[in-house]
């Protein structure tokens, strides 16, 4: 526990007073015995403890068993800190008044109340780490199902299982959850992640769009771009080389976005980018068209799941299309490579990023559209193009070079397929725009950590409030609006800690060139780092001594302590590696 001396401070009257109200007006025994004393003391705040930080998973803290042995853990690796998933998918893993407890936490136990005085008896701090954006799981939102006018909403009108942080009421809701633990259970720190948004193309909610011509004096819904020109991030893997399709809409770095090919009796539409992420209101509606006309009366639509694909890139995409066509009313077949000659002749089929296909996929499929059938690709088979087969299928020869920028799509001539505006506007002024656009969602986020930080720091000053990014700068604030540099401006986050994961030590250096003047300008800077490299099957664990590595490097660049990302996939020769050469002292 922090000892402060023999006076007992106002901080801690406070809290035995609030914990006396609380049992007058109803608490519960159980509840009244929980609140604990924090251990970040003013060291902390003055001196800027080396923090030896790491994430803990939910799953590590489900029983007492888990628990006792993540403290070990942690002990083991001379960590002086945890910061513990308490708030995922939208449920707690504490009780709570607000939200519903994970339902995998054995009923009765409260982990986060048995946690945090196990922690300080071995004067480990416990910072509590909230998913503050995405609340939902597979079985949808606990939270969104009783205010679904909190989500966020797309261009295309439909909505995600994400938090919209220009809404008061959520600001107010994400405040509330957090003061309940920090006022309960003794926490030394709040952690904010996925305090941003998923992407670009989302928060067109009608409250927002009202709110946004209130302030700016102009329509959101002409930024929702229902048709062409449409203005945007567009990520790609193009083909191109054009030969025997027609292209119904270019992009402005040249590419084509759209093309249409015909082949024997079938045609072929090839949607240039990743127009399942939907950034843009018009691939939808391009979608939807070519479907009505494509689609017969009672007839299907089928979506290829690659095996052969698969093997490098997952099924992910493949269910992020089938989501697209439901919420377009069209749900799809699933089929494999070795259903396609069994398709009937005048039927759809979707392939949705399918990278790779080998010699007799290609052959089936060019069999398929001469008889009649119908393709659409999703960010075309670039690995594949040199395939006569694949090359006469879409009309194109060659691959071209991944893109993601900030640019216009505009249509080609005139093709129904293709919705057009008379819109003549100069790019100048689709960059105002876009600047007013991202301006306006930043301040929700920026609003609702100012927000927290004063209403915990009025009462518990000792209590750290840290927020993580990405290691990407730009793409941090252009993309997804984490407005970090008003935060360490403004003073309203003790700690900002950018994740610098990298595969390879040699890919961290231009990281840390990059973070370094920052960090020289602002002391409240903890870098992250992750202890395995790869995904999926390729996943593998960093030896000992490349962890070691990449803090010391860390540490050279003014790093203000160290973040490790996770302990829950960290070995015993990690774990004894930190305590040689990098984690050498005690806790404090």
């Amino acid at each position: 526990m922090y000892k402060g001396g023999s006076k007992i401070s106002f901080e801690k009257v406070c809290r035995i007073l609030t914990a006396f109200l609380l049992f007058v007006v109803g608490c519960t025994a159980s509840e009244a015995s929980i609140h604990s004393t924090s251990i970040a003391g003013t060291d902390l705040m003055a001196k800027q403890l080396d923090l030896r930080g790491v994430w803990v998973q939910a799953d590590s803290i489900m029983t007492k068993e888990k628990i006792d042995e993540t403290i070990q853990r942690a002990i083991a690796g001379h960590f002086n800190a945890i910061f513990v998933n308490v708030f995922l998918s939208g449920n707690t893993m504490y009780e709570s008044r607000l939200a519903q407890k994970y339902e995998q936490v054995e009923t009765g136990f409260d982990p986060l109340a048995y946690l945090v005085p196990v922690a300080h008896r071995d004067n480990i701090q416990v910072h509590a780490w909230f998913v503050t954006g995405w609340v939902g799981d597979k079985w949808g939102s606990q939270i969104l199902a009783k205010h679904p006018d909190w989500a966020l909403v797309g261009p295309d009108g439909d909505s995600t299982d994400w938090l919209n942080f220009t809404k008061p009421e959520v600001r107010a809701y994400i405040r509330d959850l957090m003061l309940e633990v920090v006022q309960r259970y003794g926490v030394d720190g709040l952690h904010f992640d996925y305090t941003r948004y998923p992407g670009p193309e989302w928060g067109f909610d009608p409250y927002s769009v009202a709110l946004f011509k209130d302030e700016y004096g102009l329509d959101l819904n002409l930024l929702r771009y229902t048709d062409l020109p449409a203005y945007g991030v567009f990520e790609g893997n193009p083909l191109t080389t054009v030969n025997s399709a027609q292209v119904l809409a270019k992009f402005s770095n040249g590419y084509p976005a759209v093309t249409l090919n015909k082949y024997g009796k079938g045609e072929t539409l090839l949607f240039n980018w990743d127009a399942a992420q939907r950034s843009v209101a018009v691939s939808s509606e391009i979608l939807k068209r070519i479907l009505h006309q494509w689609v017969p009366a009672g007839g299907s639509v089928n979506i290829l799941r690659s095996e052969t694909n698969a093997e490098e890139y997952g099924y992910d995409d493949v269910e992020r299309v089938k989501e697209w066509l439901e919420y377009l009313d069209w749900p799809p077949q699933v089929v494999k490579e070795t259903d396609l000659t069994g398709l009937e002749s005048d039927s759809v089929l979707i392939l949705p990023y399918v990278y790779l296909i080998t010699n007799e996929t290609a052959a089936q499929l060019a069999d398929f559209v001469i008889g009649g059938g119908k393709v659409i690709f999703i960010d075309g088979p670039t690995r594949s193009i040199h395939l006569k087969d694949i090359q006469r299928v879409t009309g194109l020869q060659s691959r071209g070079r991944y893109f993601n920028e900030l640019m216009l799509m505009q249509a080609v001539g005139e093709n129904p397929l293709v919705p057009t505006s008379q819109r003549n506007v100069d790019f100048d002024t689709y960059q105002k725009w876009d600047a007013q656009w991202k301006e306006f969602r930043k301040k929700g986020i920026n609003e609702l950590i100012q927000n927290v930080y004063r209403s915990v720091k009025s009462g518990y000053p000792r209590v750290l409030i840290s927020v993580t990014i990405s290691s990407d700068q730009e793409k941090t604030e252009e993309e997804v609006f984490q407005d970090w540099r008003a935060w360490l401006k403004g003073g309203y986050i003790d700690l900002l800690i950018p994740r610098l994961y990298v595969e390879n030590v040699q890919d961290l250096k231009p990281l840390l060139n990059e973070w370094e003047p920052i960090i020289q300008e602002n002391r409240g800077i903890t870098l992250g780092l992750i202890v395995y490299k790869g995904k999926g099957k390729s996943k593998s664990v960093k030896t000992a001594d490349q962890l070691r590595t990449e803090i010391n490097l860390a540490q050279a660049a003014g790093s203000n302590g160290i973040m490790i990302f996770d302990l829950d996939n960290m070995n015993n020769d990690q774990l004894q590696g930190l305590t040689t050469g990098v984690f050498t002292g005690k806790n404090y």
